[in-house]
């Protein structure tokens, strides 16, 4: 049975199931098998592979592969990354452009908790291997601007084009989401339409027979619920552009022919082009009624969708295995555990009672065999033989290799996901620290890095819907009341997100301000000198107006005690100064000193110079009037007094000779010059002379 079609997309969509479920049902259902591996309910796959053991009881499960899903999803949720948009290479001025964009996409997610719903996504896909996260504007709080939201969507509540390959859904044609919603939260999106269309009877919800995996599907009962579909097509629109024919540049068109006419006055290298550009048609139908159309809603011309992968093999036929979980190969190792444990268990229980041989007619009440255990009493007849008429039936040994199978099966579920380390297994953990622990973890998580790859994609994927919503949703005074002050001018350009920014991965931080704290702290480690007011500023510390006034306060202090000691250490500079000042002017003056006793020295030694001429002269006047008296003397009286004359002169010689060479030592140890050391031994000479 199915519903009536009333109009042309429900129609379409019947089409798009019949050509689309055979495909994606061969997924599903073994994507349904991986969760009930994974949650737990082992028991009927346990069924089909080995019976019930022989005493017809429940099988004991051990559930070893939610640990390992737990043990991934932990690791991606203690180091989660944040989305960043920062800006290009090629225009590094834009930086306050993006650190802007980058505040109002952190702040839209964290009201829409989307990280949390990224790590749920990512939960889903390692476990089956495919979920999608659904990104779209509410506008009920905020009619003008609306809000963003996100939503995880399980294997089961959607239907893809079966040949996609690439992870932006580039190359999808069709995506088909269902919802099942009540009528109070259809009236908050349609407004009274409940009245409008006929509502689904408790119980007969799933009657179309589609999305059979839906929980909804199963237990409807209770709440009569309506079947909320929404159906994405890719489609294709007309644009015009002008195209540059000098440079090649192209941009996109949006005015008037006289505009063109002007432009082309200025430019006469444009010309407009037209030219097909992707987008996508939504179409919202209740209970199969078509509600509401759009091309292009919320101003995007891609689907709002993010796929997470695990695993993603788009090359092979089989659909159950194009999409996988890291669930899906170790499903085969968890039977084999549950079954051997169960079976040792079996051997364990049957080792405390195998039973008993009783001989006939040895019991007083032959029903007392069957019920052995603690407590119980047998009573024999007064003719049995206890020690022949009843014998312990010996109970089977237990194989040595049993524990050791189920310790190689248990290893081999860890070894399947990846090495011990992953789940830090046999590192000594006794004698190991936390942080080396978590090191060799995550060198562990290497032989898993594709899957990550795969999650850091589509973060960044959701990361540029956000963005692309932001622009076309937001107004300007939302977007400043968001960030405290005005936006740039390249804000809300379109071209921005294309050619100036880049989506990047970043730390992830509960604010903006913690980002910047975080940068400010890995810049201060590599030297840079950053305030230390600048970053409690940045911090989130508590009462941190107290701490930094604190902290002010106490620079200052350091500040004036530095200033002290640095006044005292000039005042001790200057007076060093000074003492080396004065001892130069003593120095100098001492030089002077000598200097002018040198002078005075000269000006006596000349004068001393001048007396000896004059005593030359004198000596020469008086020699004259000797001469004058020797031509009156005989000649005799001349030899004699002529010998007396040389004799004189010889012993004077000789006497100057030795005053001159004591002159010459005393002025070299004086380092007094040779010429003043001649110059007094010429001084005693004339005085010498002046004497005779």
């Amino acid at each position: 049975m199915t519903w009536p079609v009333s109009n042309g997309i429900a129609k379409e969509l019947d089409d798009f199931w019949k050509e689309s479920d055979n495909l994606w049902r061969q997924w599903q259902q073994q994507a349904d098998y991986d969760t009930k591996m994974m949650t737990g309910q082992q028991e009927n796959a346990y069924n089909q592979y080995g019976s019930i053991n022989y005493r017809n009881n429940r099988t004991l499960l051990f559930n070893k592969i939610l640990r390992i899903v737990n043990m991934i999803d932990g690791y991606q949720r203690d180091n989660r990354l944040g989305t960043s948009i920062i800006a290009a290479d090629n225009d590094p001025d834009m930086g306050e452009t993006a650190e802007q964009r980058t505040a109002v996409l952190n702040w839209s997610k964290r009201q829409d908790r989307t990280y949390e719903k990224i790590s749920d996504s990512f939960n889903g896909a390692v476990t089956c291997g495919l979920n999608l996260l659904n990104v779209w504007m509410d506008f009920r709080e905020d009619p003008e601007n609306g809000m963003i939201r996100t939503e995880r969507l399980p294997f089961a509540n959607f239907l893809m084009d079966p040949y996609w390959t690439q992870a932006d859904l580039s190359d999808c044609g069709r995506i088909w989401t269902r919802r099942y919603l009540t009528q109070r939260q259809l009236d908050s999106i349609f407004p009274k339409v409940s009245k409008e269309v006929p509502s689904l009877n408790q119980g007969y919800a799933a009657k179309d027979g589609k999305f059979p995996f839906l929980a909804q599907n199963w237990y409807q009962y209770q709440t009569p619920m309506y079947a909320y579909d929404e159906y994405w097509t890719r489609d294709y629109k007309t644009k015009r552009k002008l195209l540059d024919t000098k440079t090649g540049e192209v941009a996109p068109w949006n005015g008037t022919k006289e505009q063109f006419q002007y432009l082309l006055r200025i430019n006469p290298n444009v010309k407009l082009i037209k030219a097909q550009v992707p987008t996508v048609k939504l179409n919202v139908l209740v209970n199969n009624h078509l509600m509401y159309e759009e091309q292009s809603p919320y101003g995007l011309d891609r689907f709002p969708f993010v796929p997470f992968l695990c695993y993603h093999f788009p090359e092979v036929q089989n659909y159950s295995f194009r999409y996988q979980g890291v669930v899906r190969n170790v499903v085969d190792s968890q039977i084999e555990l549950n079954r051997r444990r169960n079976r040792l268990l079996d051997v364990l229980d049957a080792q405390v009672q195998s039973g008993i041989m009783v001989k006939e007619d040895a019991l007083v009440n032959p029903e007392d065999a069957f019920f052995q255990g603690p407590g119980k009493v047998m009573y024999f007849k007064n003719s049995a033989n206890l020690a022949s008429d009843v014998v312990q039936i010996p109970p089977p040994p237990v194989a040595p290799g049993w524990m050791e199978l189920i310790q190689t099966i248990e290893k081999e579920i860890m070894d399947i996901v990846g090495p011990e380390e992953l789940f830090a297994q046999n590192l000594g953990a006794k004698e190991m620290s936390g942080v080396l622990m978590k090191l060799k973890m995550g060198a562990g998580l290497t032989g898993l890095r594709n899957i990550f790859d795969r999650l850091n994609l589509s973060q960044m994927l959701v990361g540029e819907i956000f963005d692309a919503l932001i622009v076309e949703n937001f107004g300007e005074g939302k977007v400043a009341h968001i960030l405290g002050k005005q936006p740039s001018e390249h804000f809300f350009e379109k071209e921005f997100s294309k050619f100036n920014c880049v989506v990047e991965e970043m730390e992830l931080t509960a604010s903006q301000r913690q980002l910047q704290f975080l940068q400010a702290i890995q810049m201060k480690q590599l030297g840079i000198p950053i305030p230390n007011k600048y970053l409690l500023e940045k911090s989130t510390l508590s009462d941190k107006k107290g701490v930094i006034e604190s902290i002010v306060q106490e620079e200052q202090q350091q500040a004036q005690i530095q200033q002290a000691q640095m006044q005292q250490q000039l005042e001790q500079q200057e007076i060093v100064t000074r003492s080396i000042e004065a001892k130069a002017q003593n120095d100098f003056a001492a030089a002077q000193e000598r200097r002018a006793r040198s002078v005075s020295d000269l000006a006596l030694a000349k004068h001393h110079e001048g007396e000896s001429v004059a005593n030359r002269a004198s000596a020469a006047l008086n020699n004259a009037k000797a001469m004058k008296e020797l031509e009156e003397l005989d000649e005799n009286r001349l030899m004699k007094l002529a010998d007396f004359i040389l004799s004189v002169q010889e012993r004077q010689k000789i006497m100057n000779q030795g005053e001159e060479d004591d002159s010459i030592n005393e002025a070299m140890a004086l380092s007094v010059p040779v010429e003043k050391s001649k110059m007094q031994s010429e001084l005693s000479k004339n005085k010498q002379e002046a004497l005779v």
